[in-house]
């Protein structure tokens, strides 16, 4: 029995493999600035030892304004080291611990319930979430963020299941989220406090233990304070609820009426995020199927809690209900990157309940034929979800992807341009050139100039080596050997058009066109 339940884990390893780095460099379409910036200080780490601002292995990037947590900067250097630096690389740190996730919640969910059964099916739910592959699919904390907070959890059950020095490994997991994402650092120390209240008496047994792991993770939470980077300060303050807003409405009931998104029909199973980054906007953040296993599932959690008298089930409760926590209070909702934790929860409640869909029938040749039933229905929500995702997704958000940007800089290189002015339209482009030139830190450094204009918040840089990013974009002057890269809305406003002529046109994959890459009219 047990070579069968690890037969069909690997089948079901595999295809989340498969879903999750299959054409990863093609689709999306192309990487995002954050990604750039990402992939960028992983090869400066790599190479330097330092970050692109000069900094020796800090404790946290600072990223176009703001500053981003370490781990998952840390964690794609070694698949830089190992494939270049290029969109595969950047995409596959993600990649690999997406899948390790779907790898970490049979173990999880099998500790917790006792089923290999139940481990499987959720497995199976994350492997196939829409959710999880879209956060799979680039680089972005939540994986991260979610496979410290999992194992986390895996060490702690086993830790209370009969191996007491696994409490060690467990706090230092969740100490080591607190650095991968803003929501952990609402989310975990909340959970880590329950599971530890609800298990003290069992935990107590062997204090020696119990204390060295929570030494190890207060050492973690005060980081929090010794570097108040690692709070977000910067970037809540550019996602905070307008204060107009809380003095008309009120802010206990905006955080009420945004935690409510989180479980409408919209955000769950019709359209997802609105942030077409975060969702392909033709399906929810869970299947329509998932909706009758989520309620039988819920109520299967409250009735071994009230009724078993289960007290572990108020882990997996709270876990889903503080989800959005994180999320409500910034300006955007619903934001499914920062209710993270809602990925897991609802996953194990929603495996919960089409196990005992299957577990109803006490004849095993039944509960097969349920689990064959269960693929089968959901074969044609996950075919829906892929068909849209490797389509029509690409070709209409295309722009959201800042596609066009690797075109562009491939173009520049192909010419020897005694300077390129490139615009900004996009925010921050010169994170690209850095990223697709492979520019060494020392050189980058050596030459960059900052942006002190009105327009700082979109472009930090204004010029590095022979590339501008600030400039009269309207009232360019041709100059010899001088590649312009414009909007086409600029292009068409352009005060000496009649002056340039298009050397390239970068459109997007569907036709609309992206950039003008023009420079001086050659006069015979």
């Amino acid at each position: 029995m047990q070579k069968l339940t690890y037969f069909f884990l690997i089948l079901i390893v595999l295809l989340s493999v498969f879903l999750r780095f299959w054409k990863l460099d093609q689709t999306p379409p192309s990487i995002t600035w954050d990604e750039a910036t990402v992939g960028y200080n992983a090869y400066t780490i790599l190479n330097w030892g330092k970050d692109e601002w000069g900094r020796t292995l800090p404790l946290t990037f600072k990223s176009f304004g703001d500053d981003k947590n370490p781990v998952h900067v840390y964690l794609t250097v070694p698949f830089v080291g190992l494939f270049g630096l290029n969109d595969y690389a950047v995409r596959s740190s993600a990649a690999t611990f997406g899948v390790l996730n779907v790898i970490l919640i049979f173990f999880l969910v099998r500790s917790i319930f006792k089923s290999n059964g139940l481990g499987l099916i959720s497995s199976l739910f994350l492997a196939l979430s829409p959710f999880n592959i879209q956060f799979s699919r680039f680089n972005h904390e939540l994986n991260f963020a979610m496979f410290f907070f999992l194992l986390g959890l895996y060490f702690f059950y086993k830790a209370i299941n009969g191996n007491i020095k696994y409490i060690i490994p467990s706090l230092l997991m969740f100490g080591v989220d607190l650095l991968t994402y803003q929501s952990a650092k609402v989310v975990t120390p909340v959970l880590v406090f329950l599971i530890l209240f609800i298990n003290l008496k069992l935990l107590w047994q062997n204090k020696k233990y119990l204390f060295f792991g929570i030494s190890i993770y207060a050492l973690f939470l005060s980081l929090l304070f010794i570097k108040p980077e690692l709070l977000g300060g910067e970037r809540l303050k550019q996602n905070q609820i307008p204060k107009e807003q809380i003095e008309k409405i009120g802010l206990a009931k905006i955080i009420l009426g945004r935690y409510e998104k989180y479980f409408q029909t919209q955000f769950l199973f019709i359209t997802g995020d609105t942030n077409s980054r975060h969702s392909i906007q033709t399906v929810g953040t869970f299947y329509w199927l998932d909706l009758p296993f989520l309620i039988v599932g819920l109520l299967g959690i409250l009735a071994r809690l009230f009724i078993k008298k289960d007290k572990q089930m108020l882990l997996v409760l709270i876990w889903a209900l503080i989800a959005p926590i994180p999320a409500v209070v910034s300006s955007e909702a619903p934001h499914v990157a920062r209710a993270m934790f809602l990925t897991g929860s609802w996953t194990i409640i929603s495996a919960y309940g089409a196990y005992l869909v299957i577990t109803a029938f006490k004849n095993k040749y039944y509960q097969v034929l349920m689990s064959i039933l269960l693929i089968l229905a959901i074969t044609p929500y996950f075919y829906k979800y892929l068909k849209s995702y490797y389509t029509e997704y690409a070709n209409k958000y295309a722009i959201e992807w800042v596609y066009g940007m690797k075109e562009v800089v491939e173009f520049s290189k192909k010419q020897d341009f005694y300077k390129v002015y490139m615009t900004d339209i996009r925010m921050q482009p010169y994170i690209f050139f850095l990223y697709y030139l492979k520019v060494p830190l020392p050189d980058y450094l050596a030459t960059v100039k900052f942006n002190q204009t009105k327009s700082k918040p979109s472009n930090l840089i204004s010029i590095f080596d022979n590339y501008q990013f600030v400039w009269n974009e309207i009232y360019s002057e041709p100059g010899d050997g001088i590649l312009y890269v414009i909007s086409p809305s600029i292009y068409d406003g352009l005060a000496f058009k009649n002056d340039f002529e298009v050397l390239n046109l970068i459109k997007y994959p569907n036709g609309n066109d992206a950039f003008y890459l023009i420079s001086k009219k050659w006069i015979p």
